[in-house]
């Protein structure tokens, strides 16, 4: 189950256009694709000369639908349950397995020490996280393919 935050910057997004591409436990991976503006294919059209009875313009409309396409990675904030160690998600009033109450805990911060950059955008994540916040590499991959 989603949290609430999440579940609202999903319904934002789909409202703007956006579809969902892909989603784990812990993230969801919005896409926007477009296949270029009327004036772009206005253009396409006039330089092919009709005769290629638009095959330019489907051409024009793949080419931007790859190229255009803007992704975005949603996350699930989510910590352990302090009595039994199951996900839960950071705003959740009480643990879904045990049943602890979780209003009253107390969120323990990660020091500076366990974090380091995505090797792909640069962004600071967790030391030991599975994927990157901001981009959405896999960081077990990136790291692999980086060294």
């Amino acid at each position: 189950m989603r949290s609430t935050r999440l579940q609202r910057q999903i319904d934002d997004l789909v409202a703007q256009g956006w579809k969902i591409e892909d989603e784990d436990r812990d993230r969801v991976v919005m896409v926007d694709r477009e296949f270029g503006s009327v004036g772009s294919h206005i253009l396409v059209a006039i330089l092919t000369v009709w005769w290629t009875m638009g095959i330019g313009n489907v051409l024009w409309g793949a080419y931007n639908y790859v190229s255009n396409s803007r992704r975005q990675v949603l996350w699930e904030e989510t910590t352990g349950c302090p009595a039994c160690g199951a996900d839960v998600s950071v705003d959740a009033a009480y643990c879904r397995s045990c049943g602890e109450d979780l209003e009253t805990r107390v969120d323990r911060e990660v020091g500076d020490g366990d974090k380091m950059p995505c090797p792909e955008c640069d962004a600071v994540v967790t030391e030991g996280s599975r994927y990157c916040r901001s981009c959405g590499t896999k960081l077990a991959d990136a790291m692999g393919t980086s060294s």
